[in-house]
């Protein structure tokens, strides 16, 4: 039997094997550079030193190489070594730190069985993965680069920013995109006339009310607005054109990955599941499908195990008489944000999960922490559902019997009790939008709509 180390770096793998009874028997560096394959470089290592060489276990850090996945799929045994216990264990012995000697001390940790197995998913659950970061990585872009289109236009043309606000679709908008790529300064817009917008925005799609919207941003352009020097505005606009062109690219990224993602959705085998949960998107769907994967069963010992590795689990710390509760760190980021979205939606479609959500929060809960604990119970559903393939039921889910189902319905975020205590409370000295909202429990965002009474949208 061998037992196996790899210590993997930027340009090189680091292979240590051992025996059984932990002898070292090879030491070899596989550099990228001058090695073609070096999954196939590493197997002609192993095969002279046994017979039955087919049966190593192979202990790595990081699962996700490409080496390592690659390694597996020719059906040789491959566990993980948890970084932070092979760190504890090498300060405890005083190993010194280098490549050769961590491959070593990985492969003595592989044979004396502090190792995981790993548990890889279907070739289909792994491509949805792929796709969905991919898609991840594009809508943040999208969002970096309508930021900066706003800075922009903050700084040289405001008039643009409030002539698509949110409710009219953004700056990320085709209709707007289209308008500032024609004329990308307020000199240029204001001579655009009510055709031209109109033909604008037929050809960004917009097909109904054409005449209107080229009405309402015809006379939004003729207002007086500030003006630069004309020098300074063509080099303004040059960079607004830049910078709406970059926006119009990544919202074109954006959507053909939105597009790729749901193919790849639609094609697993528990996308019946998360369909059926009330306001589980295809978006949501597949993020929750490729994070935790289609074998949940294998990987995680229960749905406890599933919602710690979310880290919508919080860690208890007692000692004595003392008892702190704190978030868990140590857990999958993108699952937990994905959950904290879920959760969100799903409490605003499902009339048992809004129920929890509004008992949490009349328990004194932050919106955060109800939120997490709805995440959690959105975990275990799935982790049961996933397991057991049956599917999703509301009332199952919540305890209720299916015709007592409470109204789905969106309560004002303030009471009239508390406006009165919020605008008391401004009225102190001293006093700050965020301090009242955190009195309240609520953003100081809503503070400004619901008690100052300004707009959603400037």
């Amino acid at each position: 039997m061998l037992f196996a180390g790899i210590d993997w770096a930027d340009r090189w793998l680091d292979i240590a094997v051992l025996d059984k009874a932990g002898q070292l028997l090879l030491e070899q560096r596989i550099v990228y550079a001058t090695t073609s394959d070096p999954v196939a470089a590493y197997l002609a290592l192993l095969k002279p030193l046994d017979r039955r060489w087919r049966s190593a276990v192979t202990g790595i850090e990081e699962v996700g190489l490409p080496f390592t996945r690659a390694l597996s799929a020719t059906g040789m045994r491959v566990v993980h070594v948890d970084p932070t216990k092979a760190a504890r264990h090498r300060t405890a012995l005083g190993i010194p730190k280098s490549d050769r000697a961590d491959a070593r001390m990985i492969a003595d940790l592989v044979r004396r069985g502090v190792a995981w197995p790993v548990v890889d998913s279907t070739p289909q659950s792994q491509a949805l993965r792929v796709v969905t970061h991919a898609h991840r990585a594009a809508v943040s872009d999208r969002m970096a680069a309508a930021h900066a289109l706003r800075a922009a236009l903050s700084r040289s043309w405001p008039a643009a920013i409030t002539a698509w606000p949110a409710t009219r679709g953004g700056l990320g908008s085709p209709q707007a995109l289209a308008v500032l790529l024609s004329a990308p300064g307020p000199r240029a817009a204001s001579r655009l006339t009510r055709a031209d917008l109109a033909d604008l925005l037929r050809g960004a799609g917009r097909t109904r009310g054409t005449e209107l919207e080229a009405e309402r941003l015809h006379l939004h352009f003729a207002r007086p607005a500030m003006l630069l020097d004309p020098l300074l505005e063509d080099a303004e606009a040059i960079r607004i054109a830049d910078l709406t062109a970059t926006l119009a690219a990544a919202v074109d990224r954006a959507a053909r990955l939105e597009v790729h993602s749901a193919e790849h959705y639609a094609r697993q085998q528990h996308h019946h599941i998360t369909a059926g949960i009330p306001g589980i998107g295809s978006i949501l769907g597949a993020q929750l499908l490729a994070e935790i994967g289609d074998r949940p069963a294998a990987r995680f010992e229960n749905g406890r195990a599933l919602a710690a590795y979310a880290g919508v689990s919080p860690v208890t710390w007692a000692s004595g008489v003392t008892t702190r509760v704190s978030l868990r760190r140590a857990s999958s980021i993108l699952l937990r944000s994905t959950l904290h979205l879920a959760a969100f939606s799903w409490s605003m479609h499902s009339p048992g999960a809004q129920a929890y959500y509004r008992k949490r929060r009349e328990a004194g809960d932050a919106h955060a922490t109800a939120l997490r604990k709805l995440g959690r119970k959105l975990t275990l559903c799935l982790y049961h559902c996933m397991t057991t393939q049956t599917r999703y039921d509301d009332a199952s889910a919540f305890g209720y019997a299916p015709g007592e189902a409470a109204a789905l319905g969106r309560r004002p975020p303030l009471g009239d009790d508390e406006i009165v205590q919020a605008w008391n409370l401004l009225q102190l000295p001293g006093s700050t939008l965020a301090a009242v909202g955190r009195a309240l429990g609520v953003s100081a965002h809503t503070i400004r709509r619901h008690v100052l009474g300004e707009p959603r949208y400037g």
